[in-house]
């Protein structure tokens, strides 16, 4: 039987929810209904509350405060395909109150004409906020997120642009 970590927290933002495997945080979500999605669609799991995603959230916390610029947790990105994994790996390279955009992205992989792929990757980012999807913007604009402008919004704010 494998487990899996989980851990939630009031923030600013909403209820965040936080989920880990062995190797790392897996999955964050704003959303209760797809926290609860993720909890069932697993057969011959056994959920416990701690372990990587409690860490992770204490550092979320902090964050949502301004108090940390540079999370310290292990990640599992192993649900992404190759694509998605180098988009999210790239993504972890954007300094804490800088952005980039889709077209700066794809010009990083060696894949310059990928702007819209670039975007259907970010969007797919399980683990916002420790994986910093905000902090890719449009060439004309601020862009989408899968949490909701509005907390993207917040989030820049938050690191000062």
């Amino acid at each position: 039987m494998r487990v899996v970590n989980f851990s939630r927290f009031d923030s600013s933002l909403g209820r965040i929810f936080v989920l880990s495997t062995s190797k790392g945080v897996s999955h964050i979500t704003f959303d209760i209904n797809e926290f609860e999605k993720g909890l069932t669609n697993l057969d011959a799991v056994r959920f416990l509350e701690g372990g990587e995603a409690k860490r992770a959230t204490e550092q979320l916390r902090l964050y949502l405060e301004g108090k940390l610029k540079k999370f310290q947790v292990n990640l599992d990105i192993s649900s992404g395909t190759p694509f998605e994994v180098s988009i999210w790996k790239e993504l972890l390279k954007i300094p804490y109150g800088e952005v980039r955009t889709y077209g700066e992205i794809g010009r990083k992989i060696r894949n310059p004409h990928a702007a819209r792929a670039v975007g259907n990757a970010v969007g797919a980012n399980p683990i916002p906020i420790i994986i910093p999807c905000h902090r890719v913007v449009a060439s004309n604009g601020i862009g989408g997120y899968s949490c909701g402008v509005e907390i993207k919004k917040k989030l820049l704010e938050i690191e000062g642009m």
